[in-house]
């Protein structure tokens, strides 16, 4: 059934002349079964790329004259579905075996477990188009609605808010389908900066998936807490707060305690690889998911981690999943101290891979200010959509304290540490 497709896909694409649309998703000849087909469709592509053009029926039986090209009544864009979906079956199935002869030979759960999220990946990444075509001249009324409704919620954001005011501003939020980076020196703050966005969100009243590559759920939960609440972390993790910012943490645990809107922290211990994080996310449902480390991630293609490839293959692999799944997905990366030009964080200074300069459609880098520990700046390096912009943080790990320095005085951690200071008698 599927051969007999196969040769009527072929027999369409020769009596229109038209083979576009399986190149525009990425057909191979691999991809057929019938090896008679899969030799005509190599030689129509090749005739295509020399001459521009699909040979006709007549060159084609002069190539090929044991081949039977059928007069089809059905469309070509039927024919090319049924074709995509056999694909994608036998795919399915192929994955699941694989994945049965793993276990039943070695007993080893994970490199099966490792097989069906490459095959799943293969999967989403075959006959599916990498753009959607938008045609301008149809119905252009349409977008002069969107932007009147546009203009009568002028100061809204577009997307979700990162809780820095001159941020959202430049940028107008993390918008569905975009990757955006986040760059800094190692221990600079990448995941405390993560960490903190994913809380304006959150408290915006959206559903949020943190995934760490660097620490434990149990790490994240407490650091979660500590710059929620608005307290010493040390304390919170010894046990030693004190009594105004026992307080303030209680008051945090009543309020997410009636909040809807999901925060799920995940670990490495629940899959490296982009396919599980594609799995989490189905299985969660965010409107915005975090990757805290993802150069510690594994390359599905290669089985690297960290390498020059391994990195391009993963935000290739991570930007086709926020297209797809039109959510911002927010990652961090390294900077290179020895390409950091006076100091300051660039896209030049991303280490590794080039990739994440070519895939981020808004880099945001965090450094140090010199001479003051207690601040740091947040800078939009690069972005698709806006200039440059700045912001100046509060930088203060003994009150919990992430935020623009401009919100100081109606920070509870801040106000109570320059009103009481070290003094404040501990529970």
């Amino acid at each position: 059934m599927a051969a007999d497709n196969e040769v009527r896909l072929i027999s369409r694409v020769i009596r229109e002349r038209h083979v576009t649309p399986l190149l525009s998703i990425g057909v191979q000849p691999d991809w057929f079964v019938n090896p008679e087909v899969r030799e005509v469709f190599r030689w129509l592509v090749d005739h295509w790329g020399k001459y521009g053009e699909v040979a006709t029926a007549t060159t084609v039986r002069a190539e090929f004259p044991n081949f039977a090209i059928l007069k089809v009544e059905d469309s070509l864009d039927y024919l090319l579905d049924q074709f995509i979906a056999y694909r994608r079956y036998v795919k399915v199935e192929d994955t699941i075996q694989g994945a049965a002869e793993v276990l039943s030979s070695t007993n080893d759960h994970e490199a099966a477990l490792s097989l069906i999220e490459q095959g799943v990946t293969d999967i989403h990444r075959e006959g599916v188009p990498g753009v959607t075509d938008m045609h301008l001249e149809l119905d252009p009324l349409t977008r002069l609605l969107t932007y009147e409704d546009l203009a009568s919620s002028s100061g809204s954001l577009l997307g979700l808010p990162t809780g820095y005011e001159k941020i959202d501003e430049a940028t107008a939020g993390l918008q569905g389908g975009q990757l955006v980076t986040v760059i800094a020196p190692p221990k600079t703050g990448k995941s405390q900066i993560l960490l903190q966005t994913a809380i304006n969100i959150h408290a915006a009243g959206h559903n949020v998936l943190f995934q760490s590559f660097e620490m434990s759920n149990t790490e994240q939960q407490v650091r979660h807490d500590s710059m929620r609440s608005k307290v010493s972390h040390d304390r919170m993790r010894r046990g030693s707060l004190l009594s105004p910012e026992f307080d303030r943490y209680r008051s945090m645990l009543t309020d997410m305690d009636s909040m809807e809107n999901q925060f799920t922290l995940s670990d490495a211990m629940h899959g490296i690889t982009v396919s599980a994080l594609a799995a989490k996310i189905d299985q969660t449902k965010p409107d915005v998911a975090f990757i805290d480390g993802v150069y510690l991630m594994q390359d599905e293609q290669s089985g690297e981690s960290n390498t020059p490839q391994a990195l391009t293959n993963i935000t290739r692999s991570l930007k086709r999943l926020a297209q797809r799944i039109n959510i911002p997905v927010v990652i961090s990366t390294q900077t290179l101290l020895w390409k950091m030009k006076g100091g300051k964080v660039s896209a030049d200074s991303i280490g590794y891979s080039s990739s994440f300069f070519q895939d981020s459609d808004v880099i945001l880098g965090l450094q140090e200010v010199p001479e003051d520990d207690e601040i740091r700046e947040l800078r939009i390096v690069a972005s698709r959509n806006c200039g440059p912009d700045s912001t100046v943080l509060v930088w203060r790990w003994d009150t919990g304290c992430f935020h623009d320095e401009d919100a100081s005085s109606k920070c509870p951690g801040c106000v109570t540490a320059s009103r009481f200071g070290p003094s404040v008698p501990q529970v």
